[in-house]
Parts: C-alpha cells; structure tokens; sequence
C-alpha cells in the first residue's frame, strides 16, 4: 500500500532565494505530521507545493503514489487543502456549504445522510449542521473542511495554521476531530507553529527552519516543554 505523501529531495526557489532546501518526507495512513518553523522557514511553501499550487524545482512529491507534476488532476482530486481561514458561504448550512464544495471540486453529490454522517465525524455538533455558516465559529468552519477531506474520500490532508486564532477548548476540540480523521486512514501533513497542539496530536514532529527540516521528534517520548527547547535550539542556530 503507497503512502498519501512521500516528499524526495524537493527544492523551491524564488529567484535568488532557496525557500525549501532538498527536503525529503513522508506520511503514513493514519499518521498526523506537523511541521514547526518560524516565519519563513518554508513550511507554507511545502505545504503549497504538495497542494499543487506552487511546482518543485527539484525533486518529486507524490500523493498515494502518483506525481503531483505528471498526474496533477489526480493528485488535487485525492487532496484536501485547508489554508488557516476557511472560506464557506455565509448564507448558507453547514451541510449545504459541504454539498457545494463537493460540487465545486470534483463534482460529486452525495445523499444528505452521507453530508451529515461527515460533519459529525469531524465533530460539528448535531443542531449546527443545518445553522447558516455566518454564525459558525473559527473552530466550526474548520470541522467542514474536515468533513470535506472525509467526503472526498482524500488520500491527504494538508493544513497551514489550523489551530491559529482557536481558544484552548475549541483547538483541543479541532485536535481531537483531526485524530478521528486521520484514524480513518487519511495522511495529515500540517505546518503549525503551536507546539503544544502538535505535542498533543502529532505522530510525529518536524522542525524546519532555513527551508531544511533539521530534526525529527517523536512527541510520543517527549513534553511540549522538552521540543520547545529543541525548537529553539535549531531555530536559532
């Protein structure tokens, strides 16, 4: 079985300057990778990269086996990209923002009962999925986004801030949804710079910094007190 994303020696330029330095990756089913980084250590660029929206100048990034350059209308429709503001239509549902952005990316209508068996999975809570998306808070909008991810039945997921701007009951709330979903065999790739949610709800933590990934954590056998001290050290080196 192929993994939902393997990153091999990519590099991206813009003009003089090496945002993401020949880094190499991957992200099991199931697994939750968070990258860490100061402003402009490239996470956002990867991130993009894997979404399709930016082109590697080396190297070669694949989703669930197939190259996001040669086979890129696959690879976007086996994707769920969530940038750190969803956007959802103020007027309308929670179940009929998700039936439109299914529509809108690939195509699909799916019955109500499967739209709504997807929001609450992502952990919408039952009497908000037919409230208009203009009362919705940061928190809710995110939970849709995970509930596309589950519609489309994406390979990965990828996420740039998801748990900024959250209180701490609503990012332990995302956390918890966004374990659900990738307990369901979706990959997660996220660039955070909240180190105590990563800590919380990674597999594994990254740490770039000068577009390099210069050290692999495992959260599992460290406190958020033990990488933040590692953070700093590489950040600042």
């Amino acid at each position: 079985m192929t993994d939902p994303l393997v990153i091999s020696d990519v590099i991206k330029r813009f003009g003089h300057v090496t945002s993401v330095d020949r880094i190499s990756l991957c992200v099991p089913r199931g697994a939750i990778v968070a990258v860490l980084g100061p402003n402009g250590a490239g996470k956002s660029t990867t991130i993009k990269m894997c979404a399709g929206f930016l082109v590697p100048d080396e190297g070669t990034i694949t989703v669930d086996g197939h190259d996001t350059i040669a086979n890129g209308d696959l690879t976007r429709q086996i994707t769920t990209y969530l940038p750190e503001n969803i956007v959802l239509y103020d007027e309308l549902s929670g179940i009929e923002n998700l039936d439109h952005l299914l529509a809108i990316g690939s195509g699909e209508r799916l019955p109500r009962e499967e739209l709504e068996r997807a929001l609450l999975a992502a952990g919408l809570q039952k009497e908000a999925l037919i409230r208009r998306a203009g009362t919705y808070s940061k928190g809710m909008r995110q939970k849709v986004g995970l509930a596309l991810a589950l519609s489309r039945k994406s390979a990965l997921l990828l996420l740039d801030e998801p748990t900024s701007g959250l209180d701490p009951h609503s990012a332990a709330d995302f956390n918890k949804a966004l374990r659900n979903t990738a307990d369901s065999g979706v990959g997660i790739l996220m660039a955070t710079h909240d180190i105590w949610r990563a800590r919380e709800v990674a597999t594994q933590v990254l740490v770039m910094t000068h577009g390099k990934i210069v050290v692999t954590l495992d959260p599992a056998n460290l406190s958020a007190d033990e990488i933040e001290t590692k953070f700093f050290l590489e950040a600042s080196a």
